[in-house]
C-alpha cells in the first residue's frame, strides 16, 4: 500500500481530489474536494451540510478519495448536467476493497476513508475528519506537467461556484461576474498552451453553459 506522502500530499496543504460516495439507495456520487493532510493515516475535508456528498457520508460514514490527471472526470464530477440525463453514470465505478464506497475505474490512485468525526466549524461547511483504510495506485510512469490540466480544473472549481452566485445577491452576483472573468483567462491559457486537446473542449462547453446560466438565471 503506497502513503499519503507518495501521493503528493503534504500537511496543510489543500490537494484538489475527486470524493465518490453511495447515496441512500445505493447510486454513486462523486464531487470534486479540496483535501488536507493532518498526518500520516488522516485528511480533513471542509463540505456543504446541504451537499450530497455530506448526506451520503453521514449515512454510511464513509468514501474514497480519487486521484485522477484526467480533466474529463472533474468536469463530470463537478458540472453534473454534462452527464446523460445529468445523472453520473455506474459504469464509471467499482465497489471499494474495504469500504462500502465506489471508486473511480480510471482513477490513478485511490483512497478509501472512514469518518472519524464531523465538527461543527460553522453552520454551512462542517470539518469532516477521516481516517485512511486502504490506498491503491496505479504503476504508471511520470508526466509532464501541463497549465493547460491546471487552469481547466481552476475554472471547473470556479464554475461550480459561478453557477449559484448568478442567481443570489448583489454582492455573490458580483463575485460571480470576476469569477467568469477568470475563467476567460484561463480559456486564452489552455488555447495557447493546448489548442486541439480535451481541455479546450472541455473549457468551450463550459463558457457555452456559463453564457445559459446567465441568459437564465
Amino acid at each position: 500500500m503506497s502513503t499519503l506522502e507518495e501521493l503528493g500530499f503534504a500537511k496543510g496543504i489543500i490537494s484538489e481530489t475527486i470524493v465518490s460516495t453511495y447515496s441512500k439507495n445505493g447510486y454513486p456520487n462523486m464531487a470534486p474536494m479540496g483535501v488536507i493532510k493532518l498526518n500520516s493515516n488522516k485528511i480533513l475535508i471542509k463540505i456543504y451540510r446541504s451537499s450530497e456528498t455530506y448526506k451520503n457520508l453521514k449515512f454510511k460514514g464513509c468514501a474514497v478519495v480519487n486521484l485522477s490527471t484526467d480533466p474529463r472526470l472533474f468536469y463530470k464530477s463537478a458540472i453534473k448536467e454534462t452527464n446523460s440525463g445529468n445523472k453520473i453514470s455506474k459504469d464509471l465505478f467499482e465497489k471499494g476493497d474495504i469500504v462500502d464506497a465506489p471508486r473511480l475505474k480510471k482513477a490513478d490512485a485511490t483512497i478509501e476513508v472512514s469518518v472519524c468525526s464531523i465538527n461543527k466549524v460553522d453552520s454551512e461547511r462542517p470539518e469532516v475528519i477521516l481516517e485512511v483504510k486502504n490506498i491503491r495506485a496505479a504503476d504508471c510512469f511520470p508526466k509532464a506537467y501541463s497549465r493547460a490540466f491546471s487552469a481547466t480544473i481552476e475554472a471547473i472549481i470556479l464554475a461550480t461556484r459561478i453557477k449559484f452566485y448568478l442567481i443570489g445577491n448583489q454582492f455573490q452576483q458580483k463575485q460571480a461576474n470576476d469569477m467568469i472573468e477568470k475563467v476567460m483567462w484561463f480559456e486564452e491559457i489552455i488555447k495557447r498552451t493546448a489548442p486541439k486537446s480535451e481541455n479546450a473542449n472541455i473549457i468551450s462547453d463550459l463558457i457555452k453553459k456559463i453564457e445559459f446560466w446567465k441568459k437564465n438565471k
